[in-house]
């Protein structure tokens, strides 16, 4: 799903959407696994995709693109 929302396949709030459905489903994860899935979570979390309901401190779509980003490049470092 993280490489659909890289190559625009799928928009921001589909990704989140997605995002929460499968994290719901993880059921045993590895501590190495964890770390790079850890930080993308909490982007994940701070996502407000009405720009005219964000906060300071919430996440736009550019922010939550450079974590699935960041989150790919993890994935293949493992």
């Amino acid at each position: 799903m993280a490489e659909l929302f890289v190559s625009g396949r799928i928009e921001a709030p589909e990704f989140e959407s997605r995002f929460w459905a499968e994290f719901r489903e993880l059921r045993v994860i590895s501590d190495r696994d964890f770390a790079v899935l850890n930080e993308l979570f909490y982007v994940v979390e701070d996502f407000v995709a009405d720009a005219a309901a964000r906060d300071p401190g919430d996440v736009a779509e550019v922010e939550l693109l450079a974590a699935a980003r960041r989150f790919l490049t993890g994935c293949r470092r493992l």
